[in-house]
């Protein structure tokens, strides 16, 4: 799958603009999300995108006294493993949880706040025996990291051919054999886990929570992440409707991560 990005700049840049702009453009079909000194980097693949959308979206957001403008590069094949390292690439799963990476997008690469909460979150438990599901697996991270952590079988799923392909890669580059990556959205789930974890935007998790407690066995933790920390309240209420309890609640810049048990 080829991909392009939108490099968009933000008058007068901060952070804040940047989350809430990242939120608006996952709802029309953008990844991943890389920052800049003066906005972010906003991956999609060509297939889903929209130039009018964009535009669209970039109207729709309101930040006061903030103006948005955009150009569009459409991505050649190349090593991306040189051009991360050429433009600063931090590999700091590597380096804190010994994840080894080739990151064809920055979402996923730990540079990303839920990515590298639900990593530092998951590292501390052990799943010994367990059966776990990485849904919307992206670089396979959280995957590998519930692997090392002691997983007995790892099945790891993508609606986009192209991070199904990157996956895959990079568990080999983590030597992790007992795992099946699945090209697909929620309907592609089979059997039961003892743990789901699913970053993914939020419409998608309140429309896929009903599905993934289908195979989560009693008692089982569901991890989900991909929201911001406004919306607590709402996937709380979503959680509730699904007989999900929650356990833990973590925020940083914004960005939430909930920890979940499915009552038996």
């Amino acid at each position: 799958m080829q991909y392009l990005y939108a490099n968009i700049t933000i008058t007068p840049y901060s952070e804040a603009a940047g989350d809430i702009l990242c939120a608006q453009l996952g709802e029309i079909g953008f990844d991943s999300f890389e920052p800049t000194e003066t906005g972010i980097k906003a991956y999609i693949s060509k297939e889903t995108f929209s130039e009018s959308a964009l535009q669209n979206t970039l109207e729709d957001v309101v930040i006061p006294d903030t103006s948005f403008t955009y150009s569009i590069h459409h991505l050649e094949n190349k090593n991306w493993n040189e051009e991360w390292e050429r433009n600063g690439f931090d590999p700091i799963l590597e380096r804190e949880f010994g994840i080894r990476l080739n990151p064809r997008m920055a979402f996923g690469s730990g540079s990303h706040e839920t990515t590298y909460q639900i990593t530092s979150l998951l590292w501390q438990e052990d799943f010994t025996a367990q059966r776990v599901l990485d849904m919307g697996t992206g670089t396979g991270v959280l995957g590998i990291a519930m692997a090392l952590k002691g997983a007995e079988k790892i099945v790891a799923i993508d609606i986009d051919e192209f991070s199904v392909k990157n996956a895959a890669e990079n568990f080999s580059l983590n030597n992790i054999n007992n795992v099946e990556i699945l090209l697909g959205d929620a309907s592609a789930i089979t059997g039961q886990f003892n743990t789901i974890v699913a970053n993914i935007h939020k419409n998608i998790l309140i429309e896929d929570i009903p599905t993934y407690i289908q195979h989560l066995e009693p008692n089982g933790i569901l991890y989900i992440s991909g929201f911001y920390t406004k919306d607590i309240p709402e996937m709380k209420e979503t959680a509730s409707k699904n007989k999900l309890s929650v356990i833990d609640i973590t925020e940083k810049n914004d960005w939430t991560v909930m920890k979940l048990r499915l009552e038996p």
